[in-house]
């Protein structure tokens, strides 16, 4: 085979030529745009007052915001608390701090979960006068928990003791907590220039605490509303309103509300893309805060926070409500506290547990239909109450024609579609279960509809209660005695005019 050997060099082109011509020239460019970038990045550390740690010097700058957000990108950075249960548990309280009555006393307390693969989140909101056992100082409202730890020089202060109390009610693990009081709380609202708050419904509270140990009338209308730090408290705090929003659960509505609303505004693009703006805001309120979050870990809690979904956050207050957890007492001191329903802190564990779980389940609208195999006249009422409460949709509420049900029993409809909602009903309500639905309670599964025709309901479970409802029937049995009393009472009182 011939080769053609040309020992002559090729004839360059004109791009090759030109290339060569300006290669100190691009070579130069590039080497001031690397200068340049160093030296934003070092005025920027120097600006923003980043540098936290004790650690040392390349541990502390591997953990700055911005060369944080790029190990995150690269999948090199430092793991959070509970990433490997895929769920970090925050603790989120509020108190009113120096000026305020019961400066320690925790006014709000929030437990936040974030499902980590599924960028879900949950809020569930606790009464303050749940009665708990605070670790080392007895049974107390939780809403001590925090200043038992500051008066008592608790390792980590105050939030660690509440969350350490958190802990062991429900049964979960608190990797996170942060205690903020009344200043600032207005101050980060202030910071992020003010929140939007969708108010569902117009009220007034005319009793409204003043600086100087007054009150005052305030009004918040329906619909949207921009608020700065302080309009947001005084939505975040009002007890007194009327239209339905006198209660602490309503007042825990509201407060998870403020709290979305600030997630919203703390993760958008404008803040977010400037790492320093989250260093103003913590350097604002340093002194307002208690918490155990390291410096490194907020734009990382930030970065996982920013891709949740406003719209798919499931809100949770635990309340006293016909199928909630609580139920309200006085204690032997006379003291107003709520205690759990089932006599123990099982439902509360169960519940904060598989939060997502149920989560999951409630997007479904799983369609029930709740009878009653027991003479107890409500049961049935009170039971479909509590299914509703956590996103069930209830179709019908019977009677069944057989009222001797030893044992509440779920009987699945769908045949086998929806096995994880069969095995939380069985969980919750200790039940048996069956596929074969008896021929007596098969006409329950028919209702008139509005043209008077029978019409099938599309049920996936038939919830039958049974006489092993202890703790709904005297629940329902206290009720009906207080009523009486009232009534008796309201009788008297007449009478006597």
């Amino acid at each position: 085979m011939e080769q053609n050997i040309n020992l002559m060099p090729p004839a360059l082109n004109e791009k090759e030529v030109g290339e060569k011509k300006h290669g100190w020239f691009y070579k130069t460019l590039r080497l001031l745009v690397f200068c340049f970038v160093g030296l934003f990045v070092l005025t920027w550390i120097l600006s923003s007052q980043a540098v936290f740690s004790k650690g040392s010097l390349g541990r502390t700058i591997g953990r700055l915001p911005i060369i944080s957000q790029f190990r995150m990108i690269l999948g090199d950075a430092d793991e959070l608390a509970g990433t490997n249960d895929d769920r970090i548990n925050f603790l989120l309280m509020g108190i009113g701090g120096t000026g305020h009555d019961g400066a320690l006393l925790t006014d709000t307390i929030i437990i936040g979960s974030l499902k980590l693969s599924t960028r879900e989140a949950a809020l569930i909101s606790i009464p303050r006068d749940l009665l708990v056992k605070i670790p080392g100082n007895g049974y107390q409202r939780i809403n001590n928990a925090s200043a038992y730890g500051d008066v008592n020089n608790y390792p980590g202060g105050g939030s660690a003791l509440a969350a350490e109390t958190v802990s062991q009610v429900f049964g979960i693990p608190i990797h996170y907590w942060l205690r903020i009081d009344f200043t600032g709380f207005k101050k980060v609202i202030d910071e992020l220039g003010g929140v939007d708050v969708e108010i569902d419904k117009t009220f007034t509270d005319s009793q409204y605490p003043t600086n100087d140990y007054e009150v005052q009338t305030i009004t918040f209308e329906q619909g949207t509303e921009h608020m700065d730090g302080e309009r947001a408290l005084q939505y975040a705090r009002s007890r007194h309103g009327n239209n339905g929003e006198g209660s602490d659960f309503a007042r825990s509505r509201r407060q998870q509300k403020i709290l979305l609303a600030a997630k919203n505004k703390l993760v958008s693009w404008k803040i977010f893309l400037n790492p320093n703006k989250l260093y103003k805001i913590f350097d604002a309120v340093k002194d307002n805060i208690q918490t155990n979050v390291a410096t490194w870990e907020i734009p990382e809690i930030v970065n996982i926070a920013k891709d949740i979904d406003l719209k798919t956050v499931k809100n949770y207050v635990l309340d006293n409500a016909p199928g909630g957890l609580l139920k309200s007492t006085i204690t032997e001191g006379g003291a107003f506290v709520l205690v759990p329903k089932s006599g123990d802190y099982g439902d509360f564990q169960y519940f904060a547990q598989n939060i997502f779980t149920l989560k999951q389940i409630a997007e479904k609208n799983i369609k029930t239909i709740v009878v009653n195999g027991t003479s107890i006249d409500g049961l049935a009422t009170y039971m479909a109450s509590g299914l509703e409460s956590i996103g069930f949709v209830v179709e019908r509420i019977a009677n069944s024609p057989n009222q001797n049900f030893e044992k509440t029993v779920v009987y699945d409809l769908s045949g086998g579609q929806e096995d994880e909602a069969l095995a939380f009903l069985k969980n919750k309500f200790n039940a048996h279960t069956s596929n074969d639905l008896p021929e007596f309670l098969a006409p329950l599964q028919y209702r008139q509809n509005e043209q008077g025709a029978e019409e099938k309901i599309e049920a996936t479970f038939m919830v039958v209660t049974g006489y092993d409802r202890q703790d709904d029937i005297e629940i329902i049995n206290e009720w009906r005695a207080k009523q009486e009393a009232m009534s008796q009472a309201t009788t008297t009182e007449a009478a006597n005019r």
